[in-house]
């Protein structure tokens, strides 16, 4: 795949990572430098060329568009509370609008950055509708140019997918939460 990637909440850098084992190119950018770090070492350790990562804030992508972008929006979390069963103390209901907020804006602003036929690919580690459904339906509804677009047949397990959306829920499979949606731009 000769495919420009965009990570715009790259930080740790796994998912940037995989994704240049396939890409042409892979630009990662987060807004912390100190939560960068991990990918640079990470990027050093593995002798990985084709991984640009900088410091920047999804909310204003630095880049031109490109084949895919992917956004690991910051969340609330609550889908590794079985991990983290603490955390369920430290979030405030407010927490939740709050993240929806800043989640919008960088949907928005990733969307901007998406080529012609390319993706966007929207993920939370969230249980919470507010963070997951809820933007993309809102999205969707004011974006006519982005449609939802499934994971191809036998990619997912057929378990994980609902209504053509990535659905982690910890109590059925064991393991953290996650949402993720793939939208394609059509025009």
């Amino acid at each position: 795949m000769d495919a420009t990637v965009a990570d715009l909440c790259a930080a740790p850098g796994g998912k940037s990572l995989e994704f240049s084992r396939t890409a042409g190119t892979v630009v990662a950018s987060d807004k912390s430098f100190g939560r960068l770090q991990r990918l640079l070492a990470n990027q050093r350790r593995l002798e990985n060329t084709n991984l640009l990562p900088f410091v920047g804030d999804a909310r204003n992508p630095a880049i031109r568009p490109v084949d895919v972008v992917l956004i690991d929006v910051p969340c609330t979390g609550t889908g590794t509370f079985r991990r983290h069963p603490d955390a369920r103390w430290r979030i405030k209901i407010s927490d939740i609008a709050v993240m929806s907020a800043l989640q919008k804006q960088i949907l928005r602003a990733a969307a901007s950055v998406v080529k012609e036929d390319g993706f966007l690919i929207y993920s939370t580690c969230s249980l919470e509708p507010e963070e997951n459904d809820a933007q993309i339906d809102t999205f969707l509804s004011e974006n006519p140019s982005f449609v939802l677009d499934p994971p191809p047949e036998g990619t997912v397990a057929p378990e994980l997918l609902d209504a053509g959306r990535l659905r982690v829920l910890p109590h059925r499979t064991g393991t953290d939460g996650a949402f993720a949606a793939r939208l394609r731009r059509i025009n």
